[in-house]
């Protein structure tokens, strides 16, 4: 109840100021131990609550560029990665190479930039991962006609592996998330690695045309070619929403 007040106060919800206030009390039917409580969050906010989650924290690149690799390294059947900043460096050439040598091994390797977020990257990047099948494509490029759109970017940083471990966070693919934020040129970011049953179910969905073309099966990221991610349960752990916040437009922004 005291995050729940907070998030209110921080929203300006608070009762404070010329704002509306409460006049009647509003009984509490349920906790939020009750499963009345996860379906009705699941219908206010239109993803289900899905159970059967873990999710560990990564604080900075010392500990998040080794899981996401070493998960990348380890795929089987598919890769499916997004991110809004990719640019060329160490830790980008790293991930362009594991990319590709997954794609070289008949791993299903699909990636989302954003046009703008990986204008750092070096074409040859692209072309390393290009020519070993992993299908790249690239988010909204700039027109002159489309000014009002410009800055409606795909600003997410997802990766799921396997439709087994997901990951989302802050971090971008850049030289100056490495290390552990020890100096002003190294920056501190969370990101988060989901096993269980939300990395099909919520973590791609609705993306929308990408440059000319469009993304196969009706722009659902997690299925490519008549391939789709399978999903896996871990039980016994953790209750998570993933919630999809993109705004009606021709290039929506995406977040």
């Amino acid at each position: 109840m005291g995050i729940f007040m907070l998030s209110l106060l921080a929203t300006g919800c608070g009762t404070s100021g010329s704002g509306k206030v409460v006049e009647h009390p509003i009984p509490r039917l349920y906790g939020t131990e009750d499963q009345q409580y996860s379906r009705t969050m699941g219908t206010l906010l239109g993803a289900g609550i899905l159970d059967g989650n873990r999710i560990d924290v990564l604080l900075n690149g010392d500990e998040i560029f080794p899981a996401m690799l070493h998960a990348i390294r380890s795929a089987k059947t598919t890769i499916t990665f997004e991110t809004f900043i990719y640019w060329s460096g160490t830790i980008g050439s790293e991930f362009t190479n594991a990319l590709s040598e997954r794609a070289r091994e008949g791993v299903k390797v699909h990636v989302l930039l954003d046009w703008i977020g990986s204008n750092k990257m070096d074409t040859s990047q692209l072309a390393v991962m290009e020519q070993a099948g992993v299908q790249v494509r690239k988010y909204h490029k700039p027109h002159w006609y489309q000014l009002s759109q410009l800055n409606n970017r795909t600003h997410r940083k997802l990766l799921v592996v396997d439709g087994r471990t997901g990951f989302t966070g802050g971090v971008g693919i850049a030289d100056q998330w490495t290390g552990h934020a020890q100096d002003p040129e190294h920056w501190r970011d969370s990101h988060y690695r989901v096993r269980g049953t939300n990395n099909k179910n919520a973590f791609f969905k609705s993306i929308p045309p990408v440059s000319n073309r469009r993304l196969p099966d009706d722009h659902v990221l997690c299925s490519f070619n008549g391939y789709s991610i399978p999903s896996y349960q871990i039980k016994g752990v953790r209750h998570m929403e993933a919630l999809d916040c993109q705004l009606p437009s021709t290039y929506p922004s995406i977040c």
